[in-house]
């Protein structure tokens, strides 16, 4: 009986203390938690210009002839610039009557045809001369125009190895505060931003004849990406 209580006691302790020495062997190593950023930029290289042809007349034929006669000088003036046909598209056609009162009887007197047209320009040096061309062939109204880039993957790359360029310095000086060594990452995580579309913010108006012949001065600008980055590193013991 005593060596089987003997034996007990024994298995007791060794299921009861095996795991604090194991969990003692197992200790995590210390771990220093850095966020860094980074940003770039980068010039943009193509814009979209979302201009209308909005036209006025007391009949529905010559509201609409007036119309398409404006927004095919639009689009052959266009050609003209270099624009591919793949680049000009109708976003919206709106025609709709024009009411007034003749005494207590609400009555037709005129109609409203409206065309908006979206132009991709692929080269931004041209935005000022496609400006100038639409309107001189009938564009009444510029909605928008935004500039954008067309290949963001270089410069994503860019800001993320900026952030983690941070995250490492800021991390280094850290660890050597503490007099200890980065050894090792345990986990990264990335949050890169996208390329908002730039604005030229406000309608542009028609310019008047006389200033026709001079070019509408047009500046891209540049665009900014950031990106941040959270890194956990291992530190030495």
């Amino acid at each position: 009986m005593n060596k089987k209580f003997l034996w007990a006691a024994l298995l007791v302790c060794f299921t009861l203390f095996a795991p604090l020495t194991k969990c003692a062997a197992a200790e995590e190593p210390p771990i220093l938690s850095v966020s860094g950023s980074g940003m770039v930029q980068g010039a943009p290289d193509q814009a979209a210009i979302t201009l209308g042809v909005v036209t006025r007349a007391e009949t529905a034929a010559e509201a609409q002839q007036e119309n398409a006669a404006k927004a095919t000088a639009i689009r052959e003036a266009l050609t003209a610039l270099g624009i591919e046909d793949s680049d000009v598209k109708t976003e919206e056609y709106n025609f709709r009557p024009e009411y007034g009162r003749e005494g207590n009887e609400r009555v037709v007197v005129g109609y409203t045809a409206s065309n908006t047209i979206r132009v991709r320009v692929r080269n931004v040096a041209k935005v000022g001369d496609v400006v100038d061309a639409v309107l001189a062939s009938g564009a009444n109204t510029i909605h928008s125009l935004d500039f954008s880039i067309r290949d963001t993957d270089a410069l994503r790359k860019r800001a993320l190895e900026s952030a983690v360029k941070d995250a490492r310095s800021k991390a280094d000086a850290i660890a050597h505060a503490l007099g200890k060594s980065i050894v090792g990452v345990q986990h990264v995580s990335e949050n890169t931003g996208m390329f908002q579309p730039r604005q030229a913010n406000g309608m542009m108006m028609m310019k008047s004849m006389d200033a026709a012949a001079e070019s509408t001065p047009i500046d891209a600008g540049t665009m900014s990406l950031t990106a941040d980055v959270h890194i956990d590193f291992i530190l030495s013991r």
